[in-house]
Formats: C-alpha cells, structure tokens, sequence
C-alpha cells in the first residue's frame, strides 16, 4: 500500500481525490471486520461463524464493486484464503516458509492458523510465500499476495494517478533558432560559423529591407506630384 501510494503521488495522483471515489456497499466491509473482529475475541464456535459471515459480507462488497480496477484480485485473493480456512478449519502454515523468512523455533497458538501437515488439503493455498523482513519475518498466503495487489492498484487508480511522471514540455522549432550564443553552444568550426552568421543576417535583412518600387510607377508618381505642385 505504501508503494502503491508512493507511485501514485509521482505520478500524478493526490489522496484528496480518494473522497471521490464510487465505491459501493462499504457498509458490508464494515460488517466483514466486526465480524472477524467478534469471532477472535469469543473464539471456540464463534470464530468458524464470524468468519463465515465475514466471507459472505466481503463477497457482497466485492461484487458491487467488481468493476472497479483491483477489486477482481481482491475477490480472488479472498474466495482463495476462505477457501483453504474452510477445508482445514484453519490457514495452514508452511513450515519451511518460516525457516526461509528467518523465523527459527515456532509455536503457533493462533486457532486461525497451524501447520502444514499430511492431512492438509490444498496446502500451496496456504501460508507458503516467504516474506523476509528484518525483525519481522513471516509467511504470507498467494490469497494475501494477491489481496496486497488489488489493494495498491484500488488505491492507485482512486488516487487518480496518470501513469506519467510529470516533464516540461518539450521546446518547439521556432524556440531553436540560432542566436548569438549558438556557435559557442554547438562548438561550431569557424567555417559553419561564419555560415550561420551569414544566414542570420540575409534573414533581418529580408524582414528590415523597404519594399521596392518599380520604375513605371516612379515616373508616374513624378508628373503627378508636378501637377500637384502650385508653382
């Protein structure tokens, strides 16, 4: 979420813009934590319950808002996590996967989790993605890796980032034309820069240089100016 933030901000996007968004149905996602939230405070039967009401609230939420960019990994990320839960009564936890982010010795007294055992059914859908962090190693699910990436994308697009970083705009041809400074620029050869020199001046020539008047129209003007003149 952080990095999702992070880019988004350099390209382009503002968190003001998040009061805007379209999102449906937050009432459900609401619904969801408490839920959770009551079924890990009680435990024992409660907590099967919760979650499953949970998942349902969360599935509500997700299919109004389906058409929002990151929303689908999100419904994936979690049909895969409830998935795994409800066939093992708990997330089963890759033994390896600890070792691998650092984590040595582990006792799981979480009822949400345990290990991975021979019994466990779909075991790669669960706690099996290292995550080795300084001082904060764990195991995390793909169902979390893909929820953290509908996540950022959700956050990213409601922040209403261009996918662009911000540039200058690039100067015209008019905004190039040779000035004094430009032999010195360029390193020009003396030659070239005599040239240029040389086009430079034909070129205000032409644009100060009075418009000429033909012969005919001198010696009309001539009598007529005459014959104008009282004396």
């Amino acid at each position: 979420m952080v990095l999702a933030a992070g880019v988004a901000l350099a390209t382009g996007g503002r968190f003001g813009r998040l009061s805007s968004n379209s999102l449906t149905g937050l009432h459900w996602l609401a619904a969801a934590a408490i839920g959770q939230l009551l079924g890990s405070l009680l435990g024992g039967n409660a907590y099967p319950v919760g979650l499953i009401g949970s998942a349902v609230c969360i599935a509500v939420f997700l299919r109004l808002n389906l058409r929002h960019p990151g929303v689908g990994l999100l419904a994936v990320g979690f049909f895969a996590n409830a998935l795994v839960v409800a066939l093992n009564g708990a997330m089963p936890v890759s033994l390896a996967a600890l070792q691998r982010a650092g984590i040595g010795d582990v006792t799981i007294t979480d009822p949400r989790h345990e290990l991975t055992h021979a019994a466990t059914i779909l075991p790669w859908l669960g706690d099996v993605v290292p995550v080795a962090l300084p001082h904060a190693g764990q195991a995390v699910s793909p169902g979390d890796v893909l929820i953290a990436a509908g996540a950022g994308l959700l956050l990213y697009t409601g922040m209403g980032a261009s996918g662009r970083v911000p540039t200058t705009t690039a100067p015209t041809w008019t905004d190039l034309e040779p000035c004094a400074g430009t032999p010195a620029l360029l390193h020009l050869s003396p030659q070239a820069t005599r040239q240029l020199t040389t086009r430079s001046g034909d070129r205000a020539g032409r644009h100060s240089r009075p418009p000429e008047v033909n012969g005919d129209e001198r010696q009309v003007s001539e009598p007529e100016a005459a014959a104008d003149d009282p004396a």
